[in-house]
């Protein structure tokens, strides 16, 4: 069918067939069941309904937001980079800012190549395009995964400076944190290539395809559900130091009694406060858009390990849930620029200077850290 064909009918909301054809999706799954609904037994939401979501959810927003979210990290990648990497959180963001880069360009990549504008096309080899939206979805996974672990060791770092603050610079080094990150992407490597070399294309049949959900298990589910219970607890610790002024309360008392020591600690107390309220906002930002997909996790794992989006009833419910999930996790991945421009004065002055060419009242020093 030409691809000026597929189109129109996409947009024809009284072509059944069409509907069909992109909502239920009757290719054969993994297990080589059909996903079309069985006769009797009508779906929860309707194939109309769940066509219209798709349409505002996955081909609408999650493509705005997605590049939008692929320039927004790349313009942080640029200014961390200019801004140098001597502070830890500078590090930690900037591996969150490339894991959550990799997020949103799967996320483009799936949005395009799995769309009824584009339903002709093919790969040179021949195949067609939507399998390349089956193989994005692996890497989309584990890019999200990574930047759980990073928001996670990002919050850690941020209590230890609060509960070990003299011996915080000795445990924490930018060595061991690029070292520990390198470690987090050589994990979710082996299951990237355990997925595509053991199982097989995801998007074929394959006899191995429980062997392909566990591998997602533990290199997805599992991760993030810890990642999500560490952020959960750190973020409740950083509400309450930001409410009870213990850190500059210490740092009075570690610098001295001098008036000298007192300006300084009272520099080095607000410093302290805004680092916590920047972390915290990135930290509450996750949670706040991880929640849903945490939630299907205990749903679909714990309570309900037997519900698939293959089900005659609540199959579309469930891809529905699906898409909303995605979506705030997209969304999460594209709009912390915000959060960096609004609590990091370092961060703002290096963006208008670096692509505004404007000149900031704040100067910079060498190491130059994530706080001013």
């Amino acid at each position: 069918m030409p691809i000026n064909e597929t189109t129109s009918l996409y947009w024809n909301l009284d072509r059944e067939s069409v509907w069909n054809s992109f909502v239920t999706e009757t290719d054969s799954n993994q297990s080589g069941v059909t996903t079309g609904t069985p006769q009797g037994i009508a779906p929860l939401v309707s194939p109309h309904m769940l066509k219209i979501f798709r349409l505002l959810i996955d081909f609408l927003l999650m493509n705005g937001l997605s590049l939008f979210g692929c320039i927004s990290n790349i313009v942080n990648i640029v200014v961390y980079l200019n801004m140098g990497l001597a502070d830890t959180t500078a590090i930690n963001i900037l591996a969150l800012s490339a894991f959550d880069l990799l997020a949103c360009a799967t996320t483009l990549t799936h949005g395009v190549s799995d769309n009824p504008f584009m339903a002709g096309w093919r790969l040179p080899s021949g195949a067609p395009l939507r399998e390349l939206a089956f193989a994005v979805l692996i890497v989309y996974y584990l890019s999200v995964t990574c930047s759980a672990w990073v928001t996670a060791l990002l919050s850690l770092e941020r209590c230890l400076c609060i509960v070990l603050p003299l011996k915080v610079k000795t445990l924490v080094t930018a060595k061991r944190t690029a070292l520990l990150i390198a470690a987090m992407v050589a994990y979710q490597l082996v299951f990237l290539c355990l997925m595509f070399i053991h199982t097989g294309p995801p998007y074929a049949p394959s006899p191995t395809t429980m062997d392909r959900k566990v591998y997602l298990f533990y290199s997805y589910s599992i991760p993030s559900a810890l990642c999500f219970l560490v952020i959960f607890t750190s973020t409740i610790f950083l509400v309450y130091n930001l409410k009870s002024h213990r850190n500059e309360a210490w740092l009075k008392t570690a610098t001295g009694p001098s008036s000298t020591n007192a300006a300084v600690a009272n520099r080095n107390a607000k410093k302290e406060q805004k680092a916590i309220r920047l972390v915290f906002a990135i930290c509450s930002l996750f949670l706040v858009c991880f929640a849903p997909n945490a939630i299907m996790f205990l749903v679909t794992a714990l309570i309900v390990p037997d519900l698939e989006i293959y089900d005659a009833y609540l199959g579309s419910l469930l891809q529905l849930i699906f898409m909303f999930c995605t979506l705030c996790q997209t969304v999460s991945s594209s709009v912390n620029i915000f959060v960096y421009y609004l609590l990091s004065s370092n961060f703002s002055a290096v963006l208008k200077r670096f692509f505004c060419g404007r000149k900031s009242d704040v100067k910079l020093t060498r190491p130059q850290t994530v706080f001013p």
